[in-house]
């Protein structure tokens, strides 16, 4: 036979799953690869343009149309614009390049009361900082780890 107490628990459990909301995964997960892929089509098709508008080479053309990606995430960002079209789009939109350039734009506008240095830069590069410093630290560790390898084998 069951206690009270042990009745009171499986009514709260029962109740507690009811109220769970379960996320649409699967509908998250097509909407995040469709977004995702959308976005390399049109930096696939501005990386076509910058070639034949300014007369790039293929090497070259890869650095202008990072920055347009740059820039416009700063500016959809600014506007109060990127975070509604995440929320809509999914995790497609925000790829490594868009959604640094949002996180490190974000909280450079939140600090702006603080004043430039101390406030607009500093955090800016306290989110750009650790990026930067894990990213040189770990092609170092990378960069090492090859020269070691390609040492040993000749």
């Amino acid at each position: 036979m069951k206690s009270e107490e042990q009745i009171r628990k499986e009514r709260f459990e029962e109740r507690r799953k009811r109220m769970i909301i379960k996320p649409p995964r699967i509908k998250n997960a097509v909407t995040a690869f469709v977004t995702g892929g959308l976005l390399a089509v049109a930096a696939q098709l501005l990386f076509n343009r910058y070639i034949v508008w300014f007369n790039l080479t293929e090497r070259e053309a890869v650095n202008p149309v990072v920055a347009t990606f740059i820039l416009g995430a700063c500016i959809l960002t600014g506007a109060g614009v990127f975070s509604r079209i995440s929320e809509k789009w999914g995790a497609g939109v925000i790829v490594p390049i868009t959604g640094f350039a949002n996180s490190v734009t974000s909280s450079a506008m939140e600090a702006r009361a603080e004043g430039v240095v101390y406030g607009i830069a500093g955090n800016m590069f306290r989110i750009a900082g650790v990026v930067l410093v894990f990213g040189v630290a770990s092609a170092y560790l990378v960069s090492f780890i090859r020269v070691l390898i390609e040492t040993l084998i000749n």
